[in-house]
């Protein structure tokens, strides 16, 4: 059987780098909001309020 080569488009290729970026970029932001929430400098505690 000869072997099927795979070729995707270079529209493709660059689209699928864009959208891998952005994705990097939006967990990237999250954790770092997610880790200034914590406030591990501060004392309180979240519930708190509740």
């Amino acid at each position: 059987m000869a072997k099927k080569e795979k070729n995707d488009s270079r529209g493709k290729r660059i689209g699928k780098f864009i959208l891998t970026t952005v994705i990097y970029c939006v967990i990237l932001m999250l954790l770092i909001y997610l880790y200034q929430y914590s406030g591990l400098t501060s004392v309180h505690f979240i519930y708190n309020e509740f």
